[in-house]
């Protein structure tokens, strides 16, 4: 396990040059490339993950507030949070990417949780949002703790990480003949979690759960045949049949499609949503 201090210099330094080089991330890389392929890609993140995390944080009285992403990047949630009526702001541990937000008008603290929280005098957030940060951190349930802390009551907590060492995974790996989990990305991943742990430790920090979601199971395309595990090119192609699909399908069904595979702890995800209890 890297320590502390290791992870505190590679977020708040390297990671985001290394990224924006080509490094690892690609994901992340093609928000970063700037043009018509970030347009694209945020075009679509906007439709989809951003837009289903909003409403589920927004919940049927459609109560809006104080919203705080934690790891926020360059701020694109915060952006968009921020467009649909909510008072947004972010923290961001990497100098380049809290910089880019704040050169696009964002509230986005440059700095660590812990920092934040030092900031901070009791709950003052509506609304946590932590969008892949969890598996980047050495103490996630410290992390959910800190952000029960910097809740009002009642407040909602949402949270993304991938979802690993599934057996959707696993039959894929013996379909490919892979030889090691090729999810496992180190320094950058340190913890794996599925629906089952993600929900065990909201809940044990306190929060009550409301909503289950996910995203596209990639797994699917290797099961079909179409191996992008080290090949960028097979795997740019299936990312753009994955959107294909999504753009394809009526909001209201491709949620409701997602929400079966997350009950049966598939889809590459796990998307929760929970509620500060007391």
């Amino acid at each position: 396990m890297p320590s502390t201090a290791e992870l505190d210099a590679f977020y708040t330094g390297s990671y985001m040059e290394l990224i924006d080089a080509g490094g690892r991330a690609p994901e992340l890389r093609r928000l970063l490339a700037g043009g018509a392929e970030r347009d694209a890609e945020l075009a679509w993140i906007r439709r989809t993950l951003y837009a289903d995390v909003e409403e589920a944080v927004r919940g049927r009285d459609g109560a809006l507030g104080r919203l705080l992403d934690i790891g926020c990047g360059t701020g694109d949630f915060v952006e968009f949070s921020g467009e649909q009526g909510w008072d947004a702001t972010g923290i961001e541990p990497s100098r380049l990417a809290s910089e880019r937000a704040r050169s696009r008008g964002l509230n986005v603290f440059s700095g660590t949780l812990e920092q934040a929280v030092a900031a901070h005098a009791g709950p003052a957030y509506d609304t946590i949002t932590m969008l892949y940060v969890l598996e980047h951190v050495p103490d996630p349930v410290a992390w959910v703790r800190n952000a029960r802390n910097m809740l009002v009551p009642g407040g909602r907590f949402a949270v993304v990480v991938p979802n690993d060492f599934t057996e959707l995974q696993a039959a894929a790996a013996t379909a490919i003949g892979a030889e090691k989990p090729w999810w496992v990305a180190v320094p950058d991943h340190i913890n794996y979690f599925d629906f089952a742990s993600l929900e065990r430790t909201l809940v044990g920090e306190g929060f009550e759960l409301m909503e289950r979601n996910t995203n596209f199971p990639m797994e699917l395309f290797l099961l079909m045949g179409d191996n992008y595990v080290g090949q960028p090119g097979v795997g740019s192609v299936c990312h753009a049949r994955r959107k294909q699909l999504e753009a394809s399908m009526p909001t209201a069904l491709r949620r409701s499609l997602y929400r079966s595979f997350a009950a049966a702890g598939m889809g590459r995800s796990c998307i929760v949503v929970a509620r500060k209890a007391g």
